[in-house]
């Protein structure tokens, strides 16, 4: 008796996520639930507090990054406690490029009398100086514009909408640069980045400002609907760019790992910090 040979057709198996977007989906979900929390209901110290955990984690990773030295332990403390003198005082007397400078002055000082420990290495040691200064501004300094949003007229709303736009015009261009990426935005830099996925992140922050608008802030002027996505957008997607230029100057992947499937904290606020002045000035400007 013959055998029939008789064809199976295996039923296509559904796409699933990959652990990595797993794991980068669910860290969002939580820490975007904490931080809208606290910005609506934490009040003045509550949006404090997340400009300072900013600041703190952030100049953490950068000074992890940079010093290289022996004393690269000391030198990421005394940064940090700058970083840190810089947002308490921010917070209770204000005069943030006062306490700037102050910092300036202590940190040249600091570096004056621990000279004598790299009297073979004085050129690095002074570019140790020089990144501290540079971190000072940009992890410090930067960050104590959240408040000024928070604080300003319809400030909570402002706030959750800044936030909004970067998120859009982050998970925006990642999809959008999967689907549809082909021309590279600045390979030299990023090599992942698409322009398709750039513009792909605007139009996402265009529509999700739009119905933010229509939902909850009926107060936001129609020429900001269009202007602050687009300006904000591209400032934050600048942002990222410039972070990786940093990453690739010291030759490291992430800068942190305690965000899982976002890296570090730097990773995942670069545009965030980048863009916080120019969302303050959007906001002085149409209010």
């Amino acid at each position: 008796m013959a055998e029939t040979v008789t064809d199976t057709v295996t039923a296509p198996t559904p796409n699933k996520l990959s652990p990595e977007l797993t794991r980068r989906i669910a860290t969002g979900v939580v820490g975007i639930a904490l931080l809208l929390a606290l910005v609506i209901w934490g009040g003045t110290i509550g949006i404090f507090l997340i400009a300072t955990v900013l600041s703190l984690a952030m100049t953490d990773e950068f000074a992890r990054m940079v010093y290289r030295l022996p004393d690269h332990e000391e030198k990421r403390y005394v940064l940090l406690f700058a970083a840190w003198f810089v947002a308490v005082g921010s917070l209770l007397v204000g005069g943030e490029y006062e306490l700037l400078i102050f910092c300036f002055l202590a940190l040249f000082t600091y570096f004056l009398f621990s000279s004598r420990r790299h009297a073979e290495e004085l050129n690095p040691h002074f570019k140790e100086l020089m990144f501290s200064i540079f971190g000072l501004l940009y992890l410090a300094l930067l960050p104590t514009y959240l408040p000024k949003i928070h604080g300003a007229n319809w400030g909570v709303l402002w706030t959750i909408e800044f936030f909004l736009i970067n998120w859009a015009t982050d998970t925006g261009a990642y999809f959008a640069g999967k689907k549809y990426g082909k021309v590279k935005l600045y390979p030299l830099i990023s090599p992942k980045k698409t322009r398709e996925g750039a513009l792909g992140g605007l139009a996402t922050a265009l529509v999700v400002t739009l119905a933010f608008k229509l939902i909850f802030f009926h107060a936001m002027p129609w020429l900001a609907v269009i202007f602050v996505p687009l300006v904000v957008g591209t400032v934050a997607q600048i942002g990222d760019l410039c972070e990786s230029l940093l990453k690739r100057a010291f030759d490291v992947k992430d800068s942190g790992s305690i965000l899982p499937g976002h890296g570090g904290f730097l990773d995942r606020f670069d545009g965030v910090v980048f863009s916080l002045p120019i969302m303050y000035a959007c906001i002085r400007l149409f209010t």
